[in-house]
C-alpha cells in the first residue's frame, strides 16, 4: 500500500555523469516497509500490520548520488509513520459471569453496579452498546454505556424485595456501534455474559394489616374493655415480635 513520496535533491549538474543521479534505500524500517530506489515511494512492505501489535513507526531514508555507487555522497532524513485504526476488533467481556450484590432499599434509577467488556480498538471503532437479552431481569433492570470508560452501567426499573425474590440472573451483550463490513468474516462483533444479581435483605419497619381501622364502642363501656384489636407484622426475615 502507498505510504508517502520522498523526494531528494542534489545540486550538481544532472547532465554531467552520476553526480546528480539519486539513489533512495531504506536503513531503518525494515521489513515493515519498502523504498522504490528511483522514484523514492514508501509502500508497506507486510501484510496484515496490526496497530494493536505497534502503532509507530520510525523509518529513516537515505539518498545517494552516483547512482548509489561506491564514493557517492549521501543524505537521511527520518519518516515517522503512524498506523490508523480500523474496527477489526470485536468487544469481549473479560469473564463469563458478573457477580453483584445490591441493596432491596435502592432507589428506581440508582445505578446498581457495572459491568465492562474490552476493546483494544481506538476512539469510535472501540464504542460499545450494552444491552439486556430479554428474559429474567428485563423487566427490572436496565443498562446504558458510559461514554467516558465504555462501561455498562445497570440500573434499576423496579423496586426491588428481598422478601419476594432473591435473586435474578439475566444475560448482557456487548455490541460495536461502528461496524466495518471489511471485517465481517472475523465474526459477530459482539459478546455476551450473565450477571447475577443477589438482593440484600434491609431492615424495614413492621407493615399493619390494614392501613385503616373502624370500631365502635359505647360511651358507657367499662374502662379496660377490649374493643377491638389491629395487627402489624415484620416481613423481614428471622421476623422479631411486633
Amino acid at each position: 500500500a502507498y505510504v508517502l513520496q520522498v523526494k531528494a535533491t542534489d545540486a550538481d549538474d544532472p547532465t554531467c555523469g552520476n553526480s546528480a543521479r539519486v539513489v533512495y534505500s531504506i536503513l531503518q524500517g525494515q521489513p515493515y516497509f519498502s523504498i522504490d530506489p528511483k522514484t523514492g515511494v514508501i509502500r508497506t512492505a507486510l501484510p496484515n500490520m496490526d496497530r494493536e501489535v505497534k502503532e509507530q513507526y520510525q523509518v529513516l531514508i537515505q539518498a545517494k548520488d552516483m547512482g548509489g555507487q561506491l564514493g557517492g555522497l549521501a543524505g537521511t532524513t527520518i519518516v515517522n509513520i503512524t498506523l490508523t485504526d480500523v474496527n477489526d476488533n470485536p468487544p469481549r467481556f473479560p469473564k463469563s459471569i458478573f457477580h453483584l450484590k445490591v441493596p432491596e432499599s435502592s432507589p428506581i434509577g440508582s445505578a446498581i453496579g457495572r459491568i465492562r467488556a474490552v476493546d483494544p480498538d481506538f476512539g469510535q471503532n472501540a464504542e460499545i452498546e450494552y444491552n439486556i437479552v430479554p428474559g429474567d431481569g428485563g423487566n427490572l433492570f436496565d443498562i446504558v454505556t458510559d461514554e467516558d470508560t465504555q462501561e455498562g452501567v445497570i440500573k434499576l426499573k423496579k423496586p426491588l424485595d428481598f422478601e419476594t425474590k432473591k435473586a435474578y440472573t439475566f444475560k448482557v451483550e456487548a455490541s460495536n456501534l461502528h461496524l466495518d463490513h471489511r471485517f465481517h468474516s472475523a465474526g459477530p462483533f459482539k459478546d455476551t455474559a450473565t450477571v447475577k444479581i443477589s438482593v440484600l435483605d434491609v431492615d424495614e419497619p413492621p407493615v399493619f394489616s390494614k392501613p385503616l381501622y373502624t370500631m365502635e364502642v359505647y360511651e358507657d363501656t367499662p374502662v379496660g374493655t377490649i374493643i377491638g384489636a389491629v395487627t402489624a407484622q415484620d416481613l423481614d426475615v428471622g421476623s422479631s415480635a411486633v
